[in-house]
C-alpha cells in the first residue's frame, strides 16, 4: 500500500506542470525563507496578531464602506499610529492597544448592536458593569479634554 502511494506521488510530481511548479518553488526558497523570517520577527514583537486583526477588520468593513470612507479610515489609522509612536504614557498605549487588538470584535459588536429603546432601555444598559466602566473611562477622558479646551479658549481671548 505504501509503495503504491510512493509510486503515485512520484508519478504526480513527474508531470511537466508539477515539475515546473517544483522548480519555481525551489527557485523561490530564498524569498520564502526571508518571508518566514519576517513573520517570525513580527510574531516575536507581538504585532503579528494585531496586523492580522487589522486586516480582518478592513476586509470585514470593506463592503460597508465607500472608497472615500476607506481612504479617510486609512488616513486616520496612519495618524493614529504616528500618535501612538509619540505617546509615552503606558496607560494611553494600553487603551489604544485594546482597541487595535480587539478591532474585529469591536467592529462586529457595533454592527450587531441592538438599538437602545427609550429611557427604560437606557437604564437597563446603564446597569451593565462593563458599560459603567466604559462610561467612567470616557467621562474621565472628557474631563481632562474639557479642561484643556477651556484653557485653550481662554488663551485666545
Amino acid at each position: 500500500m505504501r509503495m503504491e502511494k510512493n509510486n503515485k506521488m512520484i508519478e504526480m510530481l513527474s508531470t511537466p506542470e508539477n515539475a515546473e511548479r517544483i522548480e519555481k518553488l525551489i527557485n523561490a526558497l530564498p524569498t520564502i525563507e526571508h518571508a518566514v523570517t519576517l513573520l517570525q520577527e513580527l510574531d516575536r514583537l507581538g504585532v503579528l496578531d494585531t496586523i492580522f486583526s487589522l486586516t480582518c477588520a478592513v476586509a470585514n468593513s470593506k463592503n460597508m464602506l465607500s472608497d472615500e470612507m476607506i481612504s479617510g479610515a486609512a488616513s486616520l489609522g496612519s495618524t493614529g499610529i504616528e500618535l501612538l509612536a509619540k505617546i509615552g504614557s503606558p496607560e494611553v498605549q494600553k487603551v489604544l492597544s485594546v482597541i487595535m487588538d480587539h478591532s474585529v470584535e469591536l467592529s462586529q459588536s457595533m454592527i450587531n448592536a441592538e438599538r437602545v429603546k427609550g429611557i427604560t432601555g437606557l437604564i437597563k444598559a446603564l446597569k451593565d458593569p462593563e458599560v459603567q466602566q466604559g462610561l467612567g473611562s470616557i467621562f474621565a477622558f472628557l474631563k481632562v479634554f474639557g479642561r484643556y479646551v477651556k484653557s485653550a479658549k481662554e488663551d485666545n481671548v
